[in-house]
């Protein structure tokens, strides 16, 4: 660990920070041999820090290892999409529900073979939304309820929950493999060689250095919602600037010598006159 850390020093790597559970890695099904650290992070060094300044780093659940992803995020900034163009989706076939929709669609328009074919892309399009939709849904809700029992106390009850949701988180994810296989060599070859000016986007550290990401409570929780983060601070300092009543503080004026004398005093009390 010393030559790690001096190889860390060296090349000028420091720890990015994290937002999501405190820990990366978990060993043990039962409570009493339950073991949770945080052995996953990510390192930069300042070059990286002022290409990316909102870049951050966020613990994923995971439902198939031991060890959570890491998402390193470049940026929180809303991303530009273009046009889609359509495609016909290998994951489509699966559904038994798509004969239906290609036959009904075809039957309902009266045009030349080129309209019809548009008019399908746009049912198949709007098909494939709804389907979508509910099966991201399904996995969204899976992964919620499978952080939530992430955060819990170990006992038997919790670990079967959390082996439960598992098993159903997998089969989730098994069925959008062939989804995602398809477009893994396309998104390579369509966007491998375009991130010149993606890298370049921001160049200020400034930024980073000024961007609040987390705050840690008196009582060591994590804060991580923009809303939450506002909330915690304004109260921080609302306490901080506010009396909780004053006693006598005559003692911080005994080594201060009067420059008033009585006199003095006395007229700058005086009412005015004309």
């Amino acid at each position: 660990m010393v030559e790690f850390r001096e190889v860390l020093k060296e090349c000028q790597l420091i720890d990015v920070g994290y937002s999501g559970t405190w820990y990366t890695w978990e060993k043990g099904n039962l409570p009493e041999t339950n073991i949770r650290e945080r052995l996953d992070r990510g390192v930069a060094n300042e070059k990286w820090m002022e290409l990316f300044p909102r870049g951050n780093i966020h613990h994923l659940t995971s439902s198939l290892s031991d060890h959570c992803p890491l998402l390193i995020s470049t940026t929180n900034e809303s991303r530009f999409k273009g046009i889609p163009s359509f495609k016909f989706e290998a994951w489509w076939t699966t559904k038994e529900s798509i004969e239906d929709e290609i036959k009904k669609s075809w039957e309902s328009s009266n045009g030349s073979i080129f309209e019809k074919i548009e008019i399908l892309q746009i049912s198949l399009s709007k098909w494939a939304k709804s389907i979508k939709k509910e099966r991201k849904g399904l996995t969204d809700k899976l992964t919620k309820v499978l952080e939530d029992l992430m955060e819990k106390e170990r006992d038997d009850d919790i670990m079967a929950q959390i082996i439960d949701m598992r098993i159903h988180l997998n089969m989730e994810i098994d069925k959008e493999e062939m989804y995602w296989e398809q477009r893994a060599r396309a998104n390579w070859l369509k966007l491998g060689d375009k991130n010149t000016a993606f890298f370049h986007k921001y160049a200020s550290m400034r930024k980073r250095i000024n961007t609040i990401s987390r705050l840690d409570t008196d009582d060591g929780n994590g804060i991580f919602e923009e809303s939450e983060i506002n909330e915690t601070a304004t109260k921080y300092f609302q306490n901080l600037f506010s009396t909780n009543g004053v006693g006598n503080l005559s003692h911080l004026l005994t080594s201060i010598n009067n420059s008033v004398s009585p006199d003095i005093n006395t007229t700058l009390l005086a009412k005015y006159t004309a």
